[in-house]
């Protein structure tokens, strides 16, 4: 562990003890070479003072050669010291006398020997003595006269036990003052770090959400006190940050919930107006495509074909209502389907021609020469026909006189993609510079005024936007105020290989039945009488007999209790009683319950929102057709499921 990190305790402790240890050391080292010294000195000394108190003791017994006196001296002198042996010499330095402790043999070891002289001191008489027969001449007054020597020794091991016993006591001594100063030094460091300790704990705490005050250390430091004061300051102040949060997403998560339900009330307005407005478009439809192979006149058809256009406008608006919504709930579902890009180009090119000519304008569709001979790609080919129909219809609304051109570009990125280039250019208006980011807005104009020029929704081109930048491309616009728009996108493709074909190819799954054989019957469960007419005209073209109920329970009766054996049956999905749904379950169980073949039930409905495809078949239909019907449409979902009787049409082909 590097020091720094290395805990508070533990460095305090480490800047506490380097210190003591380091002064420990220099102290033993300077106060035991100080005894050692004062021992040695100390025994020196009393050694010497030994023989110097010797030599006066033993004068007599050396000079009147008294030996016994002389052995009791040194003997008692051995016994209430420590030398290790006594020897007296005479003037001669003739050893008169010895004495040892113990069996130590003199000049036998290490010793340190100290040596003082026997001197026999003159006699000093007083000048008013009475002794008048002592002349003073007759007194030794020259000085002292040596007449022998003591030697006393110590033993160098005495001096060694001492040494050991100071060195031994002092890091005894030295070693506990150690102890006891860690321990004081251990006791301030926790005394410093565990308030510090107790802090970081606290704010762990508070990392985790706890917001709790630090308790208070009564013997802290001033600056620890308010670093704790602070803390809790803060604590208390996030606490009512938490509360005001906890607050604030309560109303966010209650304005969620408002939002969802009104998104969902959404959903179901858009699903109810799909439904009533789809249902007598349908009935409009089919009357006008009925009426359509009548023989009329020509003024007849006009009107005829004005009010199949209005009511096909009508039409469009509403699908691209429930586009946008599918878009913005992120519902859209993109299909990847096989299909000739310049022929879509074209035909939907074509299909503004006549409204083109009837304003005047010219409508041209160019190709750059790289495009290649096939022009077989995979992708949405309806989404891409909405996209371009956008903005032809768009170039239209904003054009009064001039031409509108629709030019095409194939760029290669690799061997089995490219991107789809693609530019609608027309001689309108143009677009003033300040709105230009304003037009791919959801239901927003360049002119907003109740007098404005141009009608129409202002959901065309927010919707354009929304299903390029779904299929992976992207779109912008170059414009020129009074001189016309310029609409750039580009879509990625992958490219498909035809495979050749074989000589001949079936179109649909069915067959037509031959002439003579019986006819189906087919149930059109609806609960609007016109679109009960409507379904039940296009099936008798498509060669079947029908019967009709008005709501779910009447079809469930008529399956499963009545004389009949039916081979369709169209099945509307709201209606009143029972709906589609349940009377589909309820024929499926009854099915189920007889060991029947399942009849071919297909939902026709007016709700187009996503998921109802997936509702239709969950309860057990086989297939899903959205209002209005179209013949062509209706005879291709029928042939995945029956063999379609053959018609009076199909027998004249």
């Amino acid at each position: 562990m590097s020091k720094r990190q290395r805990p508070l305790n533990r460095q305090l402790l480490l800047l506490g003890t380097v210190p003591a240890i380091l002064m420990f050391l220099v102290l033993l080292v300077f106060f035991t070479s100080a005894r050692l010294d004062d021992v040695r000195q100390d025994l020196f000394n009393t050694t010497q003072v030994i023989a110097d108190n010797l030599s006066p003791a033993v004068e007599y017994a050396v000079v009147s050669g008294n030996t016994s006196a002389l052995r009791q001296i040194l003997k008692r002198t051995i016994n209430r010291s420590d030398v290790a042996w006594i020897r007296v010499y005479d003037i001669n330095d003739s050893e008169v006398g010895v004495e040892t402790r113990g069996n130590i043999v003199p000049d036998s070891e290490d010793a340190y020997v100290f040596r003082s002289d026997i001197l026999q001191q003159p006699l000093e008489l007083e000048q008013n003595t009475q002794l008048d027969w002592f002349e003073p001449g007759l007194a030794t007054s020259s000085g002292a006269i040596r007449i022998g020597s003591v030697e006393v020794a110590v033993s160098g091991s005495r001096l060694t036990a001492q040494r050991q016993e100071i060195v031994f006591s002092s890091f005894a001594v030295a070693i506990s003052v150690l102890i006891i100063t860690l321990l004081i030094i251990n006791q301030i460091a926790n005394r410093i770090s565990r308030p510090i300790q107790d802090l970081t704990e606290n704010v762990k705490r508070m990392i985790d959400g706890k917001y709790e005050a630090p308790r208070k250390s009564s013997r802290a430091a001033a600056e620890i006190t308010e670093l704790e004061h602070n803390i809790g300051a803060l604590a208390y102040h996030l606490s009512q940050l938490r509360a005001s949060r906890e607050k604030t997403l309560a109303v966010s998560e209650q304005a969620r919930e408002r939002a969802e339900s009104a998104n969902n009330a959404k959903s179901e307005f858009l699903a109810m107006m799909s439904h009533e407005l789809r249902t007598p478009l349908n009935g409009v439809l089919g009357m006008l495509e009925l009426m359509a192979e009548e023989p009329m006149t020509d003024k007849q058809k006009d009107y005829m074909l004005t009010a199949r256009r209005a009511t096909e406008d009508l039409l469009t608006v509403i699908s691209d209502i429930l586009d946008f919504s599918r878009v913005e709930r992120g519902m859209l579902i993109l299909e990847h389907r096989t299909f000739d890009l310049r022929q879509l180009i074209e035909n939907c090119a074509a299909t503004y021609r006549h409204e083109c000519q009837a304003k005047g304008l010219e409508l041209s569709t160019l190709f750059t020469p790289n495009w290649p001979e096939n022009c077989t790609v995979r992708g949405d080919a309806m989404r891409l026909r909405q996209v371009i129909a956008g903005l032809i219809d768009n170039a239209i609304k904003f054009t009064d006189d001039g031409s509108i051109d629709v030019r095409s570009d194939w760029i290669v990125m690799d061997d089995n993609s490219f991107y789809l280039s693609c530019e609608v250019k027309d001689s309108g208006s143009g677009i003033p510079t300040e709105h230009i980011s304003d037009i791919f807005n959801s239901f927003e104009q360049v002119d907003s005024s109740s007098s404005r020029r141009y009608g129409g929704t202002g959901m065309g081109l927010a919707l354009v936007q929304r299903l390029i930048e779904l299929m992976g491309g992207h779109i912008r616009v170059e414009t020129d105020l009074g001189a016309g728009s310029s609409f750039f996108f580009e879509l990625p493709f992958e490219t498909v290989t035809l495979v050749p074909e074989a000589s001949h190819s079936v179109e649909t799954t069915a067959s037509v039945q031959p002439p003579g054989t019986p006819s189906l019957l087919a149930l059109v469960v609806e609960d609007n009488e016109v679109n009960q007419r409507v379904a039940c005209a296009l099936l008798r073209k498509l060669g079947f007999e029908t019967t009709s109920a008005s709501n779910g329970e009447i079809a469930v009766a008529m399956v499963t209790e009545g004389p009949h054996r039916y081979d369709l049956i169209l099945m509307d999905c709201q209606m009143p009683v029972m709906d589609g749904y349940e009377a589909t379950r309820c024929i499926r169980a009854w099915e189920a319950v007889d060991e029947r073949a399942p009849l071919p039930i297909i939902a026709l409905t007016a709700d187009a929102l996503p998921g109802t495809d997936h509702a239709c078949r969950s309860a057990g239909m086989n297939d899903y057709l959205a209002k209005p019907v179209r013949k062509e449409i209706l005879k291709g979902i029928i042939g995945r499921w029956l063999r379609l009787p053959a018609t009076s049409a199909d027998v004249t082909k």
